[in-house]
């Protein structure tokens, strides 16, 4: 029988196998502890716990769900991409970004991505299936245990549609807040989406502080058709509708990224029509020039042009900021993930 990973394990349940044992509760304390605060890659390094019961949960449980095959630094180490696997074989990637304010880390939701971005890596290789609570939060813990650092905030921007996987993603952010484990706060939590109306509707009343983004790329269903192929599914006005209910319920600020892709959406024209979609919201749009990706046929917008898209939203009241442009390096950048090894 395979053994469950402790991360996928609820606080109450792990109380309730160290206990059943003969042991004490807080001897559950000390090794959500271990796993959390101190990064233990292994239960032999909980040294405060009795022999026995460290062999008791290694036989039991295993401590991670995710090995490192990987990790991949920049020159100037303000970026990081970590390639996480399963018996060698890889499952995921995840980046570590440093700013002056601190670190960032952007996680992945699913094992490949079924939204197939026609400008993103990250959908070649098709889906698989969705991570689970534990292998979403062993990539926090594995950054944290390879920098030896606590990272200050979380993204969910990584493969995959994080609404695809609602119920592990939000289990999991669940568990990264509670005081007991990592002590995240929800505001310091973004998850990013291609935007999934019920999702976000009922996002709105689960956030508890969880800021909102959403990968727009378009502000017409034509284009948005050709760069995400589920706006077909899901039409732009439907996720407008959407979002406005979510800013509305929360009172929180939305964040829209917006793909620069030369010759398709990078115009004044496109610049006017975004302004105009979102004239009623509160919101911040995040201008991101594309990260080249082999086999892909977009061009990156100049920089010329990206100042004058800046400028003509924010002649018309739409606060705006150009994403730096890390991990390009590394091939982490923005829809460069592929799970490869270089």
């Amino acid at each position: 029988m395979e053994k469950p990973h402790v991360l996928d394990l609820s606080l109450v349940q792990i109380e309730k196998m160290i206990t059943d044992q003969g042991f004490q509760p807080y001897r559950a304390e000390q090794l959500i502890g271990w796993i959390f605060k101190k990064y233990a890659s292994s239960y032999d390094e909980m040294t405060d716990l009795p022999k026995d019961l460290r062999t008791y949960m290694a036989c039991n449980t295993d401590l991670h769900a995710l090995s490192m095959l990987a990790c991949y630094s920049e020159r100037s180490e303000e970026s990081r991409r970590y390639l996480w696997g399963i018996d060698d074989s890889p499952v995921c990637e995840s980046v570590l970004l440093t700013y002056k304010y601190g670190t960032t880390g952007c996680l992945s939701t699913q094992v490949g991505c079924p939204v197939g971005c026609s400008f993103c890596a990250s959908g070649k290789l098709g889906f698989d299936r969705n991570l689970t609570r534990g292998e979403i939060i062993d990539q926090l813990l594995g950054m944290c245990r390879n920098t030896r650092e606590r990272i200050g905030r979380l993204v969910f921007m990584g493969t995959g549609e994080p609404f695809f996987n609602y119920d592990n993603v939000m289990d999991a952010i669940a568990l990264l807040s509670e005081p007991r484990t990592y002590d995240m706060s929800p505001r310091r939590i973004t998850i990013s989406t291609v935007g999934i109306p019920a999702a976000i509707r009922r996002f709105a009343h689960d956030s508890n502080g969880v800021r909102l983004a959403v990968s727009l790329h378009a502000s017409s269903n034509p284009t948005r058709d050709r760069l995400i192929p589920v706006n077909e599914v899901y039409p732009l006005n439907e996720v407008m509708s959407a979002v406005r209910y979510f800013a509305k319920v929360t009172g929180q600020r939305v964040t829209f990224e917006y793909m620069l892709l030369r010759g398709v959406n990078d115009s004044g024209e496109d610049a006017l029509a975004l302004a105009h979609l979102l004239s009623d919201l509160d919101c911040l749009v995040n201008l991101i020039r594309w990260n080249p990706v082999p086999g892909v046929d977009y061009q990156v917008t100049e920089k010329g042009q990206t100042d004058n898209f800046r400028r003509i939203l924010e002649r018309n009241h739409v606060k705006v900021t150009v994403r730096r442009r890390l991990g390009v390096e590394v091939k982490g950048a923005c829809g460069q993930l592929r799970r490869a090894k270089s």
